[in-house]
């Protein structure tokens, strides 16, 4: 195994390029509300996510009967994968420990999604349920790198709708091809997007979301983000047909990882 294979699979598999995506996210949910970061605030954004996707990553490791190469990387390191949640979850501790409790109490909603989203309870898990799984998986997202700045930068908690909006807007329109990549696995009582118009027209939907993002960050004046929404749609508009893990794992959550670059060079 040639050590470029080895590291992607320890950064991929292992969550830690998805969790770097969510710093990237929250760094520029920051930057566009509150016009500063801090590094504290990103650490924390890469924990939380690092523990929250290992989590389900765990679960999955004990359903799997797929002869895949992700799969298979995850029954094998599935110690791996605990140690992983261990660790993030002992060190977002310590970034924690500085807020008020109550503020952390705004964050249940998505603790509770987190717990339930893989793991049964009353015989079905939350990623079961009929068309809610994106939903999930949006709101998350566009919660959690919105309302992760408002507790570090201020004293009274306030919701910026807009930012969750169009946050999780965009993830549904980078997450739907994961849905088209597990039209196979996925039962159709999840009615899921692809499920229920099909792998074209869910391609379709997620690029005229990524280009409605585009045009509520041109109301907003945030040009780079236009440029971003753009670039996204681009990489969004292959999923027309199924493509390599690599393609959805890396390169469309890698989108999330790039995002801050387009204020860096601007």
């Amino acid at each position: 195994m040639s050590i470029i294979k080895l590291i992607y699979k320890w950064v991929v598999y292992g969550n830690l390029w998805i969790a770097l995506g969510a710093a990237g996210m929250t760094w520029v949910n920051s930057l566009i509300i509150f016009n500063k970061v801090n590094v504290n605030l990103l650490i924390l954004s890469f924990l939380v996510t690092l523990g929250a996707y290992n989590f389900q990553r765990i679960r999955r490791a004990k359903e799997l009967f797929s002869s895949d190469t992700k799969d298979k990387w995850l029954t094998k390191n599935s110690l791996v994968l605990v140690i992983l949640l261990i660790i993030s979850f002992v060190a977002s501790l310590f970034f924690l420990i500085d807020i008020q409790f109550q503020k952390l109490l705004i964050f249940t909603p998505f603790l509770i999604i987190t717990l339930l989203y893989r793991w049964p309870i009353l015989g079905i898990s939350l990623r079961d349920i009929p068309f809610i799984k994106i939903l999930l998986i949006a709101s998350c997202w566009g919660g959690v790198t919105v309302l992760l700045p408002c507790l570090y930068y201020n004293e009274d908690l306030f919701f910026p709708l807009q930012y969750i909006f169009v946050s999780a807007l965009y993830i549904v329109g980078i997450t739907i091809p994961f849905d088209a990549r597990d039209l196979d696995v996925d039962t159709d009582q999840k009615k899921t997007i692809p499920q229920l118009i099909g792998l074209r027209n869910a391609c379709f939907l997620a690029i005229s979301l990524l280009f409605f993002c585009a045009i509520i960050f041109l109301v907003m004046n945030h040009k780079m983000m236009i440029l971003h929404c753009f670039f996204s749609a681009f990489c969004v508009s292959f999923s027309y047909k199924k493509r390599p893990d690599w393609y959805y794992s890396f390169i469309l959550d890698g989108l999330l990882v790039i995002m801050p670059i387009y204020y860096i060079l601007y």
